[in-house]
Parts: C-alpha cells; structure tokens; sequence
C-alpha cells in the first residue's frame, strides 16, 4: 500500500494517500466491506507546522462513514464480545484526524466506493488556513481506461486537425459524424452531442463531480449493438446513477484528432437510460461540471440536427431519443472556476434559450408594424 501511495507537500504539510482495493479491504478488516459500498483510504499527514491542522473527512466524501459505522454494519447477531472487538479494531484503525504541530498521523478514513480511478480530496482546516491535497488514485483491480491504453497515440500526427480560432473550432465541431456508428462503419446510433476541451487529464473533472468510469464490454448479445466512432469503441466511459429512480446517466468519449490551441478534444454522446430527450442530459452534464468548478467556458454549436418527439429515432440498443439537435461544447479546466467566472463562445447558438429558435414567429401586430 505504501508503495504506490501518491504525496504531495505544501508549506510543511506532506501528505500521502492510498486507496485500498476490494481484497486488500477483506484481509485488512476481515470484511467485505465493498457489499457495504464501503472503501477505505489510507491517508498520513505529516505536519511541521507549528499549529495544529484538523483532517475533515467530509473533503473526501460528503457521505462518509464513521468507523463505528462500518463496523456496525458487519456486526453478526447473537455475538456481543465479538462485535465489541470489531468496534475497537475499526476505531483503531481510523486515522485521528487532530493533527497536531510536528507530528504525523496515519490511517484509514471509510468512503463510498467508486469504480475505476478515485479522486481523493484531502482537506486540512488551521486557523484562518485551510488546505487541499487532490489526488487521483488508481485502484487495484479496478484498472481505468486511461491506465489500459495510451490515449494520446490514438492519432498520429499527420492526422491531427489543428484549430486556433473560434469559428474554425466551430467548423471543426459541426463537421463531426452526427451519429454513432456500428462496428463496419454504418448506421446511425446515439447522437454525438457532446464535446469536452482539455485533454485526457481534465477528463477527471468527471470523477470531481462524482461521476464513475466504467469499462466497455463487447460481448455477444451487444456485438452488434455496439457505439463506435472513429473506427473504435468508446476511449472512456462515465455514469452516474440516480439514488431514487432507477435511471442512469451514460456519457462515451472517443478523442478526436481536433486540437483546439493544442488542446485535446474529447466528442461523444450522453443521455439518459429512461429519458429519450438527449437535450436534458447533456444540460445535466453542463450544470454538474459547471457546480464542481470544472468549466471555464460553454457553448452549443449544430449537430444531429432536430429530432422531434413525435417522430423519435432509435439508437443500435433499440431505445428511442429526440432532441432539437445542438452539441454541447464545455472547455474544462483543472483550476477550481466559480460559475460566475464562466464565459460562453461566441457562437450565434441559435436563441437566447439554449434549445430554442433564435427568432419565434411574430404577432400579427408585430408583422403589421
């Protein structure tokens, strides 16, 4: 575990943290914690400060689990003294999070599992000072997307379009296929009406707003039912369930060889598993990136083109969508961006509402005068 810990110091806080996988979890506790959807992170500060520093699990996750919590949870029934020494084994085992002046606390703090790559917020309140250590871990066993393959040799460089203007970026965008396509290149799938500026590392924006990568599988039953593009299966995928409606939202990314001022261009398709309005996704994509932080700048340009509702099209999986058909264009950032810093292309979009027509009819008094 110590091992692949990841650190980071700043102004005499050093930090280091490890996430721990499924099976390290069960050996360590004696628990399978993961059925629980509980996963621990092992974290050290070390503090040469002269104050003291108090470690706030709710950086890591909002929804944390206390110690006892997880012990509670693995209690068995009739068996008092054991279930007393699994509460005294788990509290010993939570880090305490008063970090006092030169000292160096380590331990275990319990988070919601996710799947694939872990953003892991370390936050660190003194007085009147209040630090954040970001890291992104991988988890052992859960291997990301981006640790598979090497995306950014997805293109040579004969092939890469490079743009550096807004119009040209624009041209680029609405020059993309409208739809996914099967395996041989034909067909028209999900719409393509999303596209995410920043390259492979800002991707993680997702992870910060809580979304899950998850792992393309190409069995029998979806062979054929399969979203490309490019020739390729999805490059990453993301989800993010809903806690009381059994609807998920699915976003595919596939990297483009559109470099806008040298940064990466990710396309793809979002929507949601019991919504056939693509629209209401994707604004559910710009609104959650946008709270997190992640976005500096937005804007819509042309791109499947209007699907009405009363005459839906259906993806390779049968199910049905329609949307005024506009992408999604969001240029992420790494650095944290209050949404009233944001900034839009600009782009005639097509009417000041975001999916609605630039010009609505006018009155008969309106044409009279």
């Amino acid at each position: 575990m110590r091992e692949r810990a990841q650190t980071l110091e700043e102004n005499g806080l050093r930090v280091s943290v490890a996430v721990l996988s499924r099976a390290e979890a069960k050996d360590l506790f004696g628990a399978n914690l993961h059925e629980r959807g509980v996963q621990p992170v092992w974290i050290e500060v070390e503090n040469q400060t002269d104050m003291p520093f108090w470690l706030m699990f709710h950086g890591l996750d909002p929804n944390y689990f206390s110690a006892h919590e997880v012990a509670y949870m693995n209690h068995k029934s009739f068996s008092g003294k054991s279930n007393r020494e699994m509460d005294a084994y788990f509290a010993s085992m939570q880090i305490d999070q008063n970090i006092r002046a030169g000292k160096t606390n380590s331990g275990f703090a319990f988070s919601n599992e996710t799947i694939g790559t872990k953003e892991v917020r370390v936050r660190l309140y003194g007085n009147k000072d209040l630090r954040d250590f970001v890291f992104f871990a991988a988890i052992p066993g859960l291997e990301s997307e981006w640790d598979r393959k090497d995306l950014t040799k997805l293109w040579s460089a004969d092939q890469l379009i490079h743009v550096e203007t807004e119009d040209e970026l624009q041209k680029a965008i609405e020059a993309l296929p409208c739809c996914t396509q099967r395996e041989i290149g034909i067909g028209d799938g999900e719409p393509v009406n999303v596209v995410l500026i920043g390259g492979v590392a800002t991707l993680k924006a997702l992870l910060k707003a809580g979304w899950d990568e998850t792992i393309f599988v190409a069995d029998l039953s979806s062979y054929f039912r399969a979203s490309q593009l490019y020739g390729r299966p999805p490059d990453v995928q993301f989800i993010k369930s809903r806690r009381r409606v059994k609807s998920t939202n699915k976003l595919r990314l596939w990297l483009s060889p559109i470099r806008y001022r040298g940064e990466a261009v990710a396309v793809g398709s979002i929507k949601r598993s019991i919504d056939p309005n693509t629209d209401a996704a994707a604004l559910y994509l710009a609104e959650d990136l946008a709270t997190a932080g992640t976005v500096k700048r937005f804007g819509f340009v042309g791109g499947v083109g209007k699907v009405p509702r009363d005459k839906p099209k259906r993806t390779f999986a049968d199910d049905t969508y329609w949307t005024e058909g506009q992408r999604l264009v969001l240029e992420l950032t790494a650095t944290p961006t209050p949404m009233d810093s944001l900034t839009r292309f600009s782009w005639d979009w097509g009417g000041p509402g975001v999916f609605k027509p630039q010009n609505p009819p006018k009155t008969d008094v309106e044409a009279t005068n």
